[in-house]
């Protein structure tokens, strides 16, 4: 019987390698033997699995958005109150560490949209996941009788993302004016105005226990 491949196994390996790589020097100065660095082997590995190295970043990127969309619903589909939703949605949304892996990744090949049309592509998924989350708890919180909404679900919806973008990049930037609670502070603020909702409060105490962690960070 023929052994099972390892080739799924290593290609995985050389993603989260690049994903290491991408987080901590960003993609401009990246080179192959910087993964080959993170992943432990050498530069023909990594060209073995990955001939071009924009396919690699491009898996990098992919996987970045899945998990980023994929623990974020996981999260608020433990709560029933839409309430709880949106306050854990927003605060899962923006960085809580300026060396947030995820988040860098994320915001990096974001803002590299220009050299890669996939990136483009990848990069309006990630803004429609995340439209289409908040949406949903808003339509639940219409329905539950806890929002009263002042403008339509869709512009509210993107707002939020849009509030969650451009406070991240200020925390990634080390912006002293805006540490993360103050930015959480504020989304929340706009949230309360735009679903008439006062109970949207931000919880300090409890900022760091629900934000979204990197694979592997058991703090």
């Amino acid at each position: 019987m023929a052994r099972p491949s390892r080739k799924p196994v290593r290609r995985e390996h050389l993603v989260a390698a690049a994903t290491r790589a991408v987080g901590r020097q960003g993609l401009a100065t990246l080179r192959v033997a910087d993964v080959a660095e993170q992943a432990g082997v050498v530069r023909g590995s990594v060209h073995y699995y990955y001939p071009d190295l924009s396919e690699l970043l491009r898996e990098v990127f992919r996987q970045a958005v899945e998990r980023f969309c994929t623990d974020r619903a996981a999260l608020i589909s433990t709560m029933d109150d839409a309430r709880d939703k949106l306050v854990a949605a927003a605060r899962a949304g923006i960085p809580w560490r300026a060396d947030d892996e995820l988040v860098n990744v994320l915001y990096e090949f974001t803002t590299a949209v220009r050299q890669d049309s996939v990136y483009s592509v990848i990069v309006e998924s990630l803004f429609g996941r995340q439209v289409t989350m908040y949406d949903a708890i808003l339509e639940i919180g219409r329905a539950q009788g806890h929002f009263d909404l002042t403008a339509p679900v869709a512009d509210i919806a993107a707002n939020l993302v849009c509030l969650e973008n451009g406070y991240g990049l200020e925390i990634l930037a080390g912006n002293a004016v805006m540490p993360p609670q103050r930015a959480f502070e504020l989304i929340l603020s706009y949230a309360r105005g735009a679903t008439g909702c006062a109970e949207l409060t931000a919880d300090p105490d409890d900022a760091e226990v629900t934000r979204l962690r990197p694979r592997g960070d058991t703090r």
